[in-house]
Formats: structure tokens, C-alpha cells, sequence
């Protein structure tokens, strides 16, 4: 007798890379007979080191250059910031909306996640947080870097730093009761270190895992509120004293499982994870409590405070990072925040990324486009429009101008002018 099981994909941000993921995910099929063996095809990471110091050391500002490998965004007063993944931040010139130029590129190795208050940018380098002057974003300014705030430096025998993997795809028959073999059924992936032994996903640098504030995406890991900086990664918080960036630093471990988004509103932080929606209160001298917890469907989720509710999309797919059966939009009440409750649960097709402009919701569904729904009444929203016509992943409101709206596709950013209709006129494209 067979009996074959499809296992999960490992997590990945990059659009592009998820579609070959996707790929790659279909052939991820392991038979076990009656033996007791089990044929797994899994991805093998490979730890790759380097020199600290000199990663430390290399410049800030470069000239523009193409994107190739795009991360979040940002969009400013004239001009917009694009991460380029594990590498650094572009900085784009909008002054002339139709013909966006690519003007700066800031070094900042190892960065995924970034977040801008004022003319602070605040982002993650492999282990550390930098802290970073844009009054001119063409020339940026190091203000401060927090060393080792994310996690301990992770060296190898000759003392040298761990600053990343690299990727093989592996076939290998293990016994079901294998260590190696529980390790590879928990994500498909496992870290080596130089000796080749596994490391334990917990001790994986959590930079290494797969807006203004305010007008802030929905999908951020790293915030701002109350002069504390907050990034969460997995089940970790990591939390900075803005005044003391260098050495006020509290790491808050197993505070919650799974975390993927942080979104700050009204003294207190909105933590999506894949199985529930989190309530902290920060009033405390910036630590957070936890008030409330409301569970969902396990999915991939970004949540979005707005008056006296949160919206919360829930996003499944076979082969994916977010495996499930729940698609739509959640109306959670969150007037009593020790009780928050669920008041609709609006399918959509594959909802990502949100923003709030003039009391209007718009809802980015992927491939299948973009929703638009009227939350004068916050607790029942009514869909006025959808579009179907274009692709929609995050969608970023203009913190400047509330007639642009910014959507992020698999090719690029596109923007447009919204018009009295809310119809959208394109106006240009940012190319990955």
C-alpha cells in the first residue's frame, strides 16, 4: 500500500520567487510504504559567512541603479523608496509622477523590512537596526546603529559571521521516526551550519526568515509608536527606546507565535499572525500587555485599525506560504478590546495588502484585482466597486495627496490618480 503526502513551501516574500516556489512546492511529494520509509524532496540551506566589521563599514549612498529583487516601499513628499531584498533601498524621484527617476541607492546589507517616521528611517541589518537621516534621501546619513538588537551575532568555529544561506534542492529516503526527517515535515527547509549539522530554525537569525507613520502599509514587520521602535519576527518583539537607540534594547521572546505584521493605532500595537489577530497595549513606558486576542482561520493576514474596528484579510492557497481554506475580509468590533468580535467575514478572492482613503477601503486581491468598499460605516462595509483588470498585492495610499493611490503587482508599481468615481488613471510604473 502508498500513501503520499503534499507537504507546505517554505516562506518567501518576493513575489517572483513565490511563483517558482509555487513550482518547485507541487513536486514536494514524500511516499511512505510499509516499511516505514519516507522519500522527501526538500530545500537544503547552506550557511554563508562573512566579515562583520567590513559589511559594517561599507558605504551608505550609491548612484541609482535597477531594481531587481524589490522589497517594501515607501512613499514620501516627491519621492518614493523601494527595498531591493537583502541589499539596500532605493530612492526614487517623484517629483514628475508620470516619469519617476531612480536617484539613490542606500547600502544597507541584509535589509528587509524598513520603516519611516518624519525624516527618520529606521531599518534592519542582519542583526542590527539602523538609524538613518533622509531630510535629503539623496544623500542619507547614518544617525545611529543598534547593534545586535535582533539577535546575537551567529559565528562558526573560526569566528566568522553567519550573514546568510544558500539553497540546493535534495531527494533523500529517511525513516519516519528521524530527527532530520521531523525537521524537514516542519518546513521543507533545513539550515546547515559549516560542519553541516542542522540549526534549529529557532536559533536562524530572524533577519534571515522569510510608509509614513501616517500612512502606513499593511504589511510591515517594523513600526514606530510613541518614541519605540517595534519589529516583530516570528514569534519575537524586538523593542527600542528611540532616545537611547544604541542600548536600550528589550528582545521579548515566544511573546506570540507566527507573527507577521505589526500595526500601531492609538497607544496600542495590532499583531496579525497566521492563526489570530493580537491586541498589545504600549501605555507602559513602551512594553506592550497583551488586551485581547481574536483567532481565525489559519492564514497569511495583515490587520488594519479604523475607527472602532479592525479589518483583517485572510489569504489560503494550495502550494503556498498560507495554506487554508479562508479568503475574504474579517470586521472585527473592537470597542471593547478585552472582547473583541468578529461582525462579517466578506470572501474575496486572495486579499493582501489594504489602505483607508476618505473613508473608503481599498482591498488589493492578487490576480484577481482590486475591491473597493465604503466604510463611512466602519461595522458594515459596502462594496462599491471591484476591478478586475489589473493585478493589486500591497496597496499604498499617498500620505501627501489623497487623489494618488500606489499598487504593487508582480512587475512593478504602478500609481494612479483616483478620480470622483473612483476610477483610476494611470499615471506611471515603477519596473522590477
Amino acid at each position: 500500500m502508498l500513501n503520499c503526502l503534499i507537504y507546505k513551501i517554505p516562506k518567501m516574500k518576493n513575489l517572483k520567487l513565490l511563483y517558482l516556489i509555487f513550482l518547485f512546492g507541487i513536486l514536494l511529494v514524500s511516499c511512505t510504504n510499509d516499511s516505514g520509509t519516507v522519500e522527501v524532496d526538500y530545500l537544503e540551506a547552506t550557511a554563508i559567512y562573512g566579515n562583520l566589521d567590513e559589511i559594517r563599514a561599507i558605504p551608505l549612498n550609491e548612484g541609482g541603479r535597477s531594481i531587481q529583487n524589490p522589497g517594501k516601499i515607501f512613499i514620501g513628499e516627491g519621492f518614493i523608496l523601494i527595498g531591493e531584498e537583502g541589499q539596500g533601498i532605493h530612492v526614487v524621484s517623484n517629483q514628475d509622477r508620470s516619469h519617476p527617476v531612480s536617484g539613490n541607492f542606500i547600502h544597507i546589507p541584509g535589509n528587509k523590512e524598513f520603516f519611516v517616521s518624519g525624516n527618520t528611517l529606521y531599518a534592519e541589518s542582519y542583526y542590527d537596526v539602523l538609524k538613518i537621516d533622509l531630510s535629503d534621501p539623496f544623500e542619507a546619513k547614518l544617525l545611529s546603529r543598534s547593534k545586535n538588537a535582533i539577535q546575537d551575532v551567529f559565528v562558526n568555529d573560526a569566528g566568522e559571521t553567519l550573514i546568510g544561506f544558500s539553497y540546493i534542492e535534495k531527494n533523500i529516503v529517511l525513516d519516519e521516526n528521524d530527527d532530520f526527517m521531523k525537521e524537514v515535515l516542519d518546513d521543507q527547509l533545513v539550515y546547515l551550519d559549516f560542519a553541516k549539522n542542522v540549526i534549529p530554525k529557532s536559533s536562524v537569525p530572524s533577519s534571515f526568515a522569510g510608509n509614513s507613520s501616517e500612512s502606513i502599509g499593511t504589511l510591515n514587520r517594523i513600526t514606530k509608536s510613541n518614541n519605540h521602535i517595534y519589529l516583530v519576527s516570528n514569534s519575537n518583539m524586538i523593542i527600542i527606546n528611540d532616545d537611547d537607540f544604541e542600548s536600550d534594547i528589550i528582545r521579548l521572546e515566544q511573546i506570540k507565535d507566527d507573527m507577521e505584521t505589526v500595526f500601531p493605532y492609538q497607544n496600542k500595537l495590532f499583531v496579525g499572525s497566521k492563526t489570530s489577530m493580537s491586541v498589545f497595549d504600549i501605555s507602559n513606558n513602551g512594553i506592550p500587555s497583551e488586551l485581547s486576542e481574536f483567532e481565525h482561520a489559519t492564514s497569511c493576514d495583515p490587520v488594519l485599525p479604523f475607527s472602532d474596528v479592525a479589518f483583517v484579510t485572510l489569504r489560503t492557497a494550495d502550494f503556498s506560504p498560507c495554506p487554508g481554506n479562508s479568503n475574504a475580509l474579517l470586521v472585527i468590533d473592537i470597542n471593547d478590546l478585552s472582547n473583541a468580535t468578529q461582525l462579517h467575514e466578506i470572501p474575496l478572492a486572495s486579499p493582501y495588502g489594504m489602505t483607508i482613503i476618505n473613508s473608503h477601503l481599498f482591498v488589493g486581491n492578487g490576480e484577481s484585482g482590486l475591491s473597493i468598499f465604503n466604510v463611512e460605516d466602519p461595522k458594515n462595509p459596502q462594496l462599491i466597486q471591484k476591478i478586475e483588470d489589473l493585478i493589486a498585492y500591497d496597496i499604498i495610499a499617498d500620505p501627501n495627496d489623497a487623489d494618488y493611490l500606489f499598487i504593487t503587482g508582480q512587475e512593478g508599481m504602478d500609481q494612479y490618480e483616483i478620480d470622483d468615481e473612483f476610477k483610476l488613471i494611470f499615471k506611471s510604473k515603477i519596473d522590477y
